[in-house]
């Protein structure tokens, strides 16, 4: 049976090459061969691992994947999202366990909201769980963006291949609607390595005020959720250090 195809010939040729699509010890051939193709239909094809639960060998994977199995071949591995988190501007979480004002580690966007962030950066991952039971807290604490995709509640946890599926169409959706997604805007986007800079320095701020001991980490996470989730140029997180040094020097007197 012909594959049927819904782009032209000027579709063909665009890739992209900025975004990667990470899981997270993956275990099923079919999923794996399924996120493979779908990477190849929206047109992304950087593809890395956290120790595969599979053999990457296995003849399943390529009857799924089709042509698309060249993404697997071509894949990274690494052994934890530590690995690779300085290598990404943005890392973009996945999760169908969705927090609240009490759980602010899970505080999640909908697609829909992913389409009006502002992700105009060098590098961006999209980190998709186990098929099991997800991510964890210490790596959902890891990325700077949680998504989740609103389910019914008879069965709120997808297939994680049926999830890739949902958030990359979104990405290429929002991706087609501007020429160049790496086009370098007119303010520099803050680097990760510069927010956990600004994060460190409220960190020692809300101790040397002396800030309620058993909330600092909740006023810690929500600063880091605030700083993640927001568009913050380089020169707006050196005016934020130099205010919160500013307090800092000023408590210490």
């Amino acid at each position: 049976m012909e594959e049927i195809t819904n782009y032209d010939e000027s579709e063909k040729s665009r890739s992209w090459n900025f975004l990667s699509v990470i899981l997270v010890e993956p275990s099923k051939p079919q999923n794996l061969g399924n996120i493979a193709r779908v990477m190849m239909n929206f047109g992304f094809s950087h593809l890395i691992m956290t120790d595969p639960q599979l053999n990457l060998a296995n003849p399943e994977i390529e009857i799924v994947a089709r042509r698309a199995n060249r993404i697997i071949n071509q894949s990274h591995l690494i052994t934890s999202l530590h690995e690779i988190r300085e290598n990404f501007d943005v890392l973009i979480g996945t999760t169908s366990r969705v927090g609240s004002d009490y759980n602010l580690k899970r505080v999640a966007i909908s697609p829909e909201q992913l389409l009006k962030e502002e992700l105009k950066c060098n590098k961006l991952g999209v980190v998709f769980g186990r098929e099991q039971h997800g991510l964890t807290n210490e790596e959902i604490a890891i990325c700077d963006l949680i998504v989740t995709i609103p389910t019914h509640m008879s069965y709120p946890v997808m297939n994680v291949s049926h999830a890739v599926t949902i958030i990359l169409y979104f990405l290429s959706q929002k991706f087609q609607n501007i020429d160049d997604p790496q086009e370098k805007p007119k303010h520099r986007v803050a680097s990760y390595k510069e927010r956990q800079q600004l994060l460190n320095y409220f960190k020692r701020l809300i101790k040397t005020s002396e800030y309620h001991s058993e909330k600092q980490h909740v006023a810690l996470q929500a600063f880091s959720n605030v700083i993640s989730r927001g568009y913050v140029t380089g020169r707006e997180l050196t005016t934020l250090m130099g205010v919160l040094k500013w307090i800092e020097l000023n408590l210490q007197k």
